[in-house]
């Protein structure tokens, strides 16, 4: 073949892939035609998939589920199966099967196409479920009193921040890693932090009633949680951190466990030191892969985590553009921490998902990518230029001045600082990085 009559092929070839019809919507008016063509093609999986949509869409969800189980069968890794599947659970109020369904595929299927959008109906489903919840809780609050807790099951509660107030958001991310590691132990049970946090908004309580283990017992026998956890972290401008916490019981017993103290750039240390000393005070006789399990786990580097907290702040008030930044930040500064990785999936796909209803759900995947295209920086996702984030950012230890701060509005190169520390002030050099609309200010180690 000559490169003429070559090239002219390539055209068209490529033509012809950019003149393909993209998935439409389905309507239950589609549900006749689709049965045909599925009876017709009986191993075209993504036939199966339309159908099932559209039977979901017209509200007949246990035959929905079972064409969409036979599309499995054919296409196991196609995101479409969880998401009818997981969706008609949502509609009957199964918020916590939804969860399980979509987070059994993303595990099974990390990098399946469109897992993101699996990832942002799973955090989606988990605050419809703790709101359902928590409303439930507290018009049968009386009734809910006189039953026992479930065994084994911990709620951690939100860490209190004192000191400097612009870590307060660190009270999400330290609750979340305790539960995290906490998790490792086989023998408890523990409750998300989400329907915890939600349940807290709902009884609209102050700062200081939410520290007091009278409120810590009470969240304890709406979630009927046999013990939960009360954290206190003391950030002070200067000097050392001060981590606490204490166990309390549904009768409101208060079982402190001891306090660790350290400098700030050992913070992940001393949370991991916390919860190995909760265990203790729970009564759990930890093995030596667990306790190496908890240790080994999590984010390595703490510019990450505090990036990552902040993400968790915007992702619980809805914030979603913040919160993939943030948790772009977190993976950048480091590559291996899954959760901000994952949270940055669904905090990007969040916006797209929502706006996906009934027989749209087949359009979902596409509509996800577009949004995860446009949300990309150039250069691929790379940090700015210099590299703070990138090949260097595990030499990075940040200090009490350090500050990760939201830009506002959309990444110009000359962002809007919405608050920031000021390390020279202390007398610290550092070095300044704008990512994606964070401003990080790192002071490199001596």
């Amino acid at each position: 073949m000559s490169q003429r009559k070559y090239l002219l092929l390539l055209v068209a070839l490529v033509g012809a892939c950019a003149r393909a019809p993209r998935p439409a919507a389905v309507t239950p008016a589609d549900i006749p035609t689709l049965l045909a063509q599925t009876q017709q093609q009986p191993t075209d999986a993504a036939l199966r998939f339309r159908l099932a949509a559209a039977l979901a869409a017209a509200g007949r969800c246990d035959t929905a589920t079972s064409v969409a189980r036979s599309a499995e069968a054919l296409d196991p890794a196609d995101v479409l199966g969880p998401l009818i599947v997981g969706g008609c659970q949502e509609q009957a109020g199964g918020y916590d099967d939804a969860v399980a369904t979509y987070n059994d595929f993303a595990a099974r299927h990390p990098d399946a196409r469109g897992v993101a959008a699996l990832r942002a109906r799973a955090q989606l489903a988990l605050r419809a479920g703790a709101e359902q919840t928590a409303r439930q809780a507290l018009a049968r609050e009386t009734e809910l009193a006189q039953q026992p807790p479930q065994a084994a099951t911990v709620a951690v509660l939100p860490v209190a921040i004192s000191g400097d107030s612009s870590y307060q958001p660190l009270s999400r991310g330290l609750a979340e890693l305790i539960t995290t590691d906490l998790a490792y132990l086989r023998t408890l049970r523990l409750l998300e932090r989400l329907q915890i946090g939600v349940l807290l908004d709902e009884l609209k309580l102050g700062q200081s009633e939410r520290a007091d283990p009278a409120t810590a017992a009470r969240v304890g026998r709406l979630l009927r949680a046999e013990r939960m956890v009360q954290g206190t972290a003391t950030i002070p401008s200067r000097g050392p951190v001060q981590i606490s916490a204490s166990v309390v019981t549904g009768t409101g017993v208060v079982r402190p466990v001891g306090q660790v103290t350290g400098p700030f750039p050992r913070l992940l240390e001393l949370e991991k030191q916390v919860v190995l000393d909760l265990a203790a005070q729970l009564g759990i006789a930890v093995t030596e892969a667990e306790r190496q399990q908890i240790l080994r786990q999590g984010p390595r580097n703490l510019a990450a985590f505090l990036a990552y907290s902040w993400g968790l702040e915007a992702m619980d008030r809805g914030r979603y553009g913040a919160a993939a930044r943030h948790f772009r930040a977190a993976t950048q500064a480091d590559p291996s921490f899954q959760a901000a990785r994952q949270g940055q999936e669904a905090a990007t796909a969040a916006p797209a998902v929502q706006q996906t209803s009934g027989g749209e759900i087949v359009t979902v995947v596409q509509a996800v990518e577009q949004v995860t295209a446009a949300s990309e920086p150039a250069g691929g996702g790379g940090g700015a230029s210099g590299g703070v984030l990138s090949s260097t950012s595990l030499d990075v230890v940040p200090t009490v001045g350090d500050a990760i701060a939201q830009a506002g509005g959309v990444t110009s190169g000359a962002p809007t600082i919405d608050r920031q520390l000021t390390p020279e002030a202390l007398g610290v050099p550092s070095i300044i990085s704008v990512v994606n609309g964070i401003t990080i200010i790192f002071k490199r180690p001596p």
